[in-house]
């Protein structure tokens, strides 16, 4: 994988060290590494750049403020960022293993800890074991150049667009906000009256042109055919299915959210409820304390579907989504340890709840639905109810046809 080296140490820069002295030597071996001596420029440097090749992070850091000095680790930082790279914690310093164990759950097999030998002597056994160790890890990790070329094109996507809209108009964030926006204060700006959340628009419209640039990525494509083809015969394990779709299917609220479209609450003991109501509509329903649409569900509603499937090709029909008065979910997390399909009957599910009540009790939402899975949901519901019936087509015309 092509990429940069982070190379984290506070000793980077001063060149009698032997830290400096591996730098320097890593970058005659011909790889691109960039030295980084304190931990505020570790994490603005993570911030601005999310593809490494790897990271090798020291675990001691000193801090000197008004001639005091401290010890600090990353592990903060570690934890708040979760990289997607290759880290070496490469250090003489002891790391305890509940420590080390807990990176681990965070990072996999993508962390390694290493003892840092300090001896100049070894400098450059140290830089051939790390370059050895990078590569036994791609090596043996092909799975993880796909989604490094994906960062990669977001990243440079990310620039090509932003410079588009400079060049159409340097504000151009400020029209997308406020063309959400009905009313505001003349004189600071304030949203008044608003039909979506502006800061919402401005990103969703952003993340449109995004999906457009990626899709027009050659080397992104490529390599999602390549991987997908040479892969094709590996198959997921049932915790490994779980994992997965749960991520796809849902996304975990936080308490300081805004209530969406999508939204799930519990409202009461095994009863749920999703937000169907037009996203646009929310805050004016909030603010207004006005009736929000919901559709709900119990946990024992699955036992309905034996109404509608007799085969297992109805089954699958079902899960496909293709039975008109029904919708599933599946893997719904009814509790952290049990997912089973939600079943949502449209012939009674329609609800309604009070906007304030929704958003003064975000402590009973589970999560929310994902698009495009949350709009496929509006969209079947409004169908089954908007449906109209015709009369069905007479054999003579059948024949005719």
């Amino acid at each position: 994988m092509d990429g940069v080296i982070l190379f984290a140490d506070d000793f980077v820069f001063n060149n009698e060290n032997f830290e400096s002295k591996l730098f320097h030597k890593m970058n005659e071996e011909g790889f691109p590494v960039l030295p980084i001596g304190n931990l505020p420029d570790l994490e603005n440097t993570i911030k601005s750049i999310s593809t490494f090749k790897a990271i090798i992070l020291d675990w001691e850091f000193i801090e000197t403020l008004e001639s005091n000095s401290t010890k600090k680790n990353p592990l903060d930082i570690l934890k708040r960022y979760k990289i997607y790279s290759l880290i070496f914690i490469y250090s003489y310093t002891t790391i305890g293993t509940d420590t080390q164990a807990e990176l681990k759950i965070i990072f996999g097999n993508k962390i390694q800890f290493l003892e840092k030998i300090k001896e100049d002597n070894q400098i450059e056994v140290e830089c051939g074991k790390i370059f050895k160790l990078i590569e036994e890890f791609e090596t043996s990790n092909k799975h993880l150049e796909t989604p490094f070329i994906w960062g990669q094109a977001i990243n440079i996507s990310v620039q090509s667009i932003f410079n588009e809209l400079e060049k159409a108009d340097k504000y151009w964030i400020k029209e997308i906000y406020y063309s959400s926006v009905r009313k505001y204060d003349k004189a600071t700006g304030e949203a008044k009256e608003v039909e979506v959340e502006p800061t919402f628009e401005v990103i969703n419209l952003f993340q449109n042109l995004l999906s457009e640039k990626l899709i027009q990525n050659a080397d992104l494509l490529n390599s999602i055919s390549k991987y997908s083809q040479e892969n094709f015969k590996q198959e997921l394990n049932e915790q490994a299915i779980k994992d997965l779709y749960s991520r796809l299917y849902y996304t975990t609220t936080l308490p300081t959210d805004t209530v969406m479209t999508g939204d799930i609450y519990e409202l009461d003991t095994n009863i749920y409820g999703v937000i169907i109501s037009p996203e646009c509509d929310m805050n004016k329903l909030i603010k207004r304390n006005e009736d929000i649409e919901m559709l709900c569900f119990t946990k024992n509603d699955f036992i309905k579907i034996k109404d509608f499937c007799n085969t297992d090709d109805e089954i699958k029909r079902a899960y496909n989504q293709e039975i008109a008065a029904i919708h599933l979910l599946p893997i719904f997390s009814f509790t952290d340890t049990e997912l089973k399909t939600a079943l949502i009957d449209f012939r009674f599910c329609l609800k309604f709840a009070k906007g304030e009540f929704l958003n003064s009790n975000k402590e009973k939402r589970k999560f929310k639905i994902n698009p495009p899975y949350i709009q496929q949901l509006r969209q079947r519901y409004l169908a089954y109810v908007g449906r109209i019936g015709v009369p069905t087509i007479p054999a003579s015309l059948r024949i005719l046809n």
